[in-house]
């Protein structure tokens, strides 16, 4: 198989576990409360990297490799709680979606952060993502609002924060599985101040009262771990053997589509005509933002050399 559909499928492995990810999530909250499916989706992954790497040669980090580390970690826990708390509430399909706007905030991070030149595309973009969350909030006796969608977009913007220090993170002259790995043991230290304080005394300290006979629950937090551990793993491997970032782009936004197919497969639920435009919307937007500055650029480039072969033909 060649390099470049080698990558496409590692990003198609990665999107799907992603969304197979999101959907036990969402089960397991009929178990744990919200705090302990994140205490569980940030140590386990953390554990298997961690085990995988230390077949690895690599050395310990440093102070400054910590201070990524850690605040990384922060946003993570801060990415997944409020992912969290919106999925308790929301479909399946809506708290993705939300939860993939990720890209959208990251030029207005970066400009807030490194003070970079904002795209134009930004406003318009912003504007369209917005007007998605307010139709989402339209029913049939008016304007009632939904305010687990601006917690949905909170883990939009806490993932971009999280994708913005992982880029730095990832100039750190360690393995990624061993960078993701304490990343996430980071996370799940800072959860446990918040376990002591959301969950009761006696369910922390006898692990969440687990019934140990209860294969398919057992099943599920097996494959919680596993599959964010995969996601990492198919995510970086797919960038490795891409031969550009363009070539993957559009395979981004597919763990939508497997959402939308566990949600179809495993749960009654209709969206409304609100519910899909505005959803329709918000995806939309991140597609332009996705695709619109490359397709801008190339344009350009097209431009200026049908204007430099014209100013040739002069001479």
């Amino acid at each position: 198989m060649a390099l470049n559909s080698r990558a496409s499928v590692f990003m198609l492995l990665s999107t799907f576990t992603l969304a197979l990810n999101s959907f036990i999530a969402k089960l397991l909250t009929d178990y744990f409360s919200t705090s302990e499916v994140v205490f569980l989706r940030v140590l386990l992954p953390a554990i298997i990297m961690l085990a995988l790497a230390a077949g690895i040669k690599w050395q310990l980090p440093n102070k400054s490799a910590w201070q990524t580390f850690a605040t990384r970690a922060i946003f993570i826990v801060l990415c997944q709680n409020c992912f969290l708390v919106a999925l308790n509430t929301l479909t399946l399909v809506e708290a993705v979606i939300l939860f993939s706007t990720g890209p959208l905030f990251i030029p207005l991070i970066e400009r807030v952060l490194f003070k970079t030149k904002l795209n134009w595309l930004l406003l318009p973009t912003m504007a369209l993502m917005f007007t998605g969350v307010i139709i989402q909030n339209i029913h049939s006796d008016g304007m009632q609002w939904r305010w687990s969608l601006l917690i949905g977009l909170g883990a939009g913007i806490f993932n971009a924060c999280s994708q913005i220090t992982l880029f730095r993170a990832s100039k750190i002259n360690l393995p990624m599985m061993v960078i993701n790995g304490w990343s996430f043991t980071l996370a799940s230290l800072f959860m446990v101040p918040v376990l002591m304080f959301t969950s009761a005394e006696a369910s922390f300290y006898k692990g969440f009262a687990i019934d140990m006979s209860d294969y398919g629950l057992l099943l599920m937090i097996a494959l919680i771990g596993f599959s964010t551990a995969a996601t990492q793993f198919f995510r970086g491997k797919a960038y490795r053997l891409a031969s550009s970032n363009s070539q993957l782009a559009p395979l981004i936004y597919s763990n939508l589509l497997f959402a939308l197919l566990f949600q179809l497969i495993f749960y009654d639920t209709t969206l409304s005509l609100s519910q899909v435009i505005g959803s329709a919307l918000i995806v939309l937007a991140c597609i332009i933002n996705t695709f619109a500055p490359n397709w801008l650029l190339r344009r350009q480039v097209k431009i200026d050399e049908k204007k430099r072969v014209k100013k040739l033909s002069y001479l």
